[in-house]
């Protein structure tokens, strides 16, 4: 192992049980950096996408909360690696890290291989439920690779997960990076290259995320990182197995009810206005999604900071840590909206250009204009939810998003049959923000009061 590797690593854990603010302000920024790329990336695949016609982006549309599903897991276990790494590192528990870390990739076999199996025979029947029979053997095209490749993409979510625990921002940036340039590089060869089309559009995003994989796993195997892994002595450990899951298991929960909303809120946009509907309300996200990289770093950045702090037992190095997330990602999120409301045609042109697409821009519009509006509260939301993750409280956003996520789904409901006197397809567009706003709220509340009471009681050993 070189000096350069040593320092690499002392310096990433110094960082991480250093000062709150300047750790966070070290770590988000090649957080940052990841998710731009990444959503660049999604912007470069739905451009391609869009070029094979309306068909194709809507039925690629149409399962984007299908690939959320199968992927719940993986984020679940990513925060959970994060949070318990960073708190055992926290503690000086370095083996103790190490057990965590191999496990956690053990799980992601396993589930993997478990979600291929399930997604491969309910696929079809959800897709054909959700009422979009027009385009269910595109969305099935599409599906396949993630449906062959699952483990792939588990491991690769959560290996980023692992490096985020010890503090590796930076090789967690370029794991990202990595998949999502390669993936605009093979998309258009595989769609239009080989004319693969849509199909293409899975298999480039599953290629890529194996060589990522690759990248990732090569600094363990050489023994150049803060947590040890031993692959050749690697072994279920029940234990480390029920660390994880103790804050894995309820975010892959809070995921799959997220997700499985997104599945159910998809029919009644079909209801209220057919799959030209969910297209509609999808492709905006893209840009929502965009605006809210500034704050989903510094919650990628916050998370194990506050973790390591709540091992150290320092509460005032977890609150500054807290706050000032929460004050950066509040300002962020309000000026790119005013920006985002402002230039709202410019942007959806980008993603109309095709003939039978352009026509819709106007509704496009319409919907970014009106949805930008939820996008601060959705960062308390995310801020919240973090937040209570890192006090190894997972459960609480876990009850409350099901909650929220039955709230959701009911407004939609009554909106798409029009009885709230608008038309239903706005009424539901104007539903999504209002339980955005509720919801950030009340997350907020949520972590405050449990913060409160952490700092009242015993800590965990």
């Amino acid at each position: 192992m070189s000096l350069i590797d040593i320092n690499s690593k002392k310096k990433n854990l110094s960082t991480l049980l250093g000062d709150p603010k300047h750790a966070i302000r070290v770590m988000a920024v090649p957080f940052f950096i990841a998710m731009a790329v990444i959503e660049i990336n999604q912007f470069v695949d739905t451009f391609w996408v869009s070029g094979l016609g309306a068909k194709s982006a809507e039925s690629i549309s149409t399962v984007v909360p299908l690939y959320g599903l199968m992927m719940c897991a993986g984020l679940g276990i990513s925060v959970g690696a994060t949070t318990n790494i960073s708190f055992r590192l926290g503690r000086g528990q370095i083996e103790e890290a190490g057990k965590l870390a191999e496990n956690s990739l053990i799980l992601a076999v396993i589930i993997g291989l478990l979600t291929s199996a399930l997604v491969f025979f309910i696929a079809r029947p959800l897709i054909d439920l959700m009422g979009a029979h027009n385009v269910i053997d595109e969305s099935m095209l599409y599906l396949y690779p993630y449906i062959a490749f699952c483990t792939i993409l588990l491991m690769n979510t959560i290996l980023g997960g692992i490096l985020r625990g010890e503090g590796a921002a930076n090789r967690s940036t370029i794991v990202q990076i990595s998949g999502a340039v390669l993936n605009m590089v093979i998309d258009p060869i595989l769609i239009y290259g080989l004319d693969l089309g849509v199909l293409g559009a899975g298999l480039s995003t599953v290629m890529s995320s194996g060589i990522a994989l690759c990248i990732g796993l090569r600094w363990y195997i050489k023994k150049d990182t803060v947590v040890p892994i031993s692959f050749r002595s690697m072994h279920m450990d029940k234990s480390a197995m029920r660390e994880v899951l103790g804050v894995g298991g309820p975010k892959t929960i809070q995921s799959l009810i997220s997700n499985f909303t997104d599945y159910l809120q998809r029919i009644f946009l079909i209801i209220a206005g057919g799959t030209t509907a969910v297209m509609l309300y999808n492709y905006p996200w893209r840009y929502i999604s965009l605006i809210r990289l500034p704050g989903g770093s510094l919650e990628n950045a916050m998370i194990p900071v506050c973790s390591a702090a709540y091992g150290q037992d320092d509460m005032e190095k977890m609150k500054t840590g807290y706050l000032y997330t929460l004050k950066l990602a509040l300002a962020f999120s309000i000026v790119l909206s005013a920006f985002t409301f402002i230039f709202a045609e410019p942007l959806m042109s980008i993603m109309t250009y095709e003939e039978s697409m352009h026509e819709l821009l106007p509704r496009f519009v319409w919907t970014m204009r009106v949805a930008v509006f939820l996008i601060p509260f959705s960062a308390m939301m995310g801020m919240g939810s973090s937040m209570l993750q890192s006090m190894k409280k997972a459960k609480i956003p876990m009850y409350y998003m099901m909650f929220w996520g039955f709230l959701k789904i009911g407004l939609y409901a009554i909106a798409s049959t029009g009885a709230l006197g608008v038309d239903p397809f706005e009424g539901i567009i104007y539903c999504m923000v209002a339980v955005h706003v509720f919801g950030g709220c009340c997350l907020m509340l949520l972590a405050q009061r449990t913060f409160k009471k952490i700092c009242e009681s015993p800590r965990p050993a």
